[in-house]
């Protein structure tokens, strides 16, 4: 029984659980893992049971320290008499990821390919940028109010992609009217950008296939090519998490709105309407990625076709329903995982139930994984990487950059990108291992491992 900043953790049934305020914590970690989890992240787990109408609290395996609460949390409230948070969601709202599959394989790249497609892949938008997909502020609103089914009527994306985006790819709550015009400003340059921090496009093959009959469903091959993108709702969730974070009255230690108030109520609507540009966001970056890969490589007789795995969000505030309860679920750094019951009915993935993508570092396996019916004992909520070990000053110091592309290239791994110290900040060593995460989940029996992928090139923000 563990005794960490005054509190001691039982390690019960996979958990490690203690109480503070008469509520229970629980975290979903491996004993190594646990050692390894800060002092201010538990702080700030431990502070999130103050807010109001609090019933559970969860630290998940990849917890690490953030803006008021942990990466890596969820949190839920009653929804009568609950709260919303924008440090519970986090400011990047529904930043997330999405797999893609090709029709290509390992066999069908040579090395000078690969390096093409590094290069070439490296023009796109990343970073910073404000050279996003033109669009109008009609378009815009249309983007807020309506999600993906924008990019759908626009031709831009298949009506069939819905099936393959968790909420497909739209939440009806939203309403662009309150959304600022400095946010929208900003938003209307940025459609299909990558942005900074730990954002991703990964150029990956698919490695290893761990539950044969899942796979061939999900159409998966070993060798297979597959594009992991990770990014959100760029600087309009920013600043529209900022902007609400100011207007909040409840400031300590986390900020927080009653959910019966109407400013938290057109914090949800705004939060809503950013999730949805997210998801056109990730869809217009796999277009310009799908336009490299054509414009890049020579397949002769063969036609390029990529073709959606799954979409799913990490930051964002859902209301739902748990052991017939109405209840407000803050997912900040966690993805929600749905078992077959849970999915809408145009779902691609009834019968499965649907993946769960877990990152890896840029040099680490990614893994796709399939919940079990324990999910539950989560709040049906799965991790969305792997977690930081050090800061990004920290990790910064590390390696230089030019000894971590050396590294990377040792590795097999082709590293490209915007910028250098986003690149060195991202330094693989700075992230927990990828399969002490999954041994975590499956220690509870939580998933199933479907397949894991590994990178072959890299580009950050």
């Amino acid at each position: 029984m563990p005794k960490r900043i005054n509190l001691t953790f039982k390690n019960k049934n996979g958990f490690f659980i203690t109480n503070h305020n008469n509520k229970e914590i629980k975290l979903l970690i491996t004993p190594s893992l646990f050692s390894k989890v800060s002092d201010s992240a538990l702080e700030q787990l431990i502070n999130s049971t103050n807010l109001p109408s609090v019933h559970s609290v969860i630290g998940l395996p990849d917890i690490h320290t953030g803006f008021g609460v942990p990466i890596g949390s969820v949190i839920s409230s009653n929804y009568k008499n609950g709260f919303i948070s924008s440090e519970a969601v986090g400011y990047d709202i529904n930043c997330g990821v999405r797999l893609v599959k090709t029709n290509l394989f390992l066999k069908d790249l040579n090395k000078k390919d690969l390096e093409s497609l590094s290069k070439n892949l490296s023009k796109l938008p990343l970073g910073l940028s404000n050279d996003g997909y033109k669009i109008s502020k009609k378009d815009l609103d249309e983007i807020l109010n309506k999600g993906i089914n924008w990019a759908i009527s626009k031709k831009l994306v298949s009506s069939k992609e819905k099936r393959s985006i968790e909420y497909n790819g739209y939440f009806k709550q939203a309403d662009s009217s309150k959304i600022s015009k400095k946010a929208k400003d900003i938003a209307i340059k940025q459609l299909g950008t990558l942005g900074q921090g730990n954002h991703f496009i990964d150029i990956c093959i698919v490695s290893d296939i761990f539950d044969k009959n899942i796979s061939k469903k999900w159409s998966l091959s070993k060798n297979q090519v597959c594009i992991f993108i990770h990014t959100g709702s760029r600087g309009l969730g920013y600043t529209v998490g900022k902007e609400y974070s100011s207007f909040f009255k409840n400031k300590n230690p986390i900020c927080y709105e009653p959910f019966n108030t109407k400013l938290a109520k057109d914090y949800f609507k705004a939060m809503n309407a950013c999730a949805n540009y997210a998801f056109v966001n990730r869809a217009i970056l796999t277009r310009s990625v799908f336009k490299v890969f054509k414009d890049t490589l020579n397949l002769g007789q063969k036609e390029l076709s990529f073709d959606l795995v799954y979409d799913l969000v990490h930051n964002l505030a859902t209301i739902e329903k748990i052991d017939s309860k109405k209840v407000i679920v803050h997912r900040k750094g966690a993805t929600r995982a749905f078992l077959p019951s849970d999915l809408n009915k145009s779902s691609r993935y009834l019968e499965t139930g649907a993946p769960i993508l877990l990152p890896g570092s840029m040099l680490d396996y990614s893994y796709i994984l399939l919940p079990t019916k324990n999910i539950k004992q989560t709040l049906n909520t799965m991790p969305h990487g792997c977690g930081r070990l050090v800061s990004r000053s920290v990790a910064k110091n590390l390696m230089s950059f030019k000894d971590l592309k050396e590294y990377m290239s040792k590795n097999k791994i082709i590293l490209s990108g915007r910028s250098e110290n986003t690149a060195r900040e991202e330094n693989p060593n700075a992230y927990k291992k990828s399969s002490l995460v999954v041994k975590s989940l499956e220690s509870k029996r939580l998933v199933k491992k479907i397949a894991r992928i590994k990178p072959i090139i890299v580009l950050t923000g």
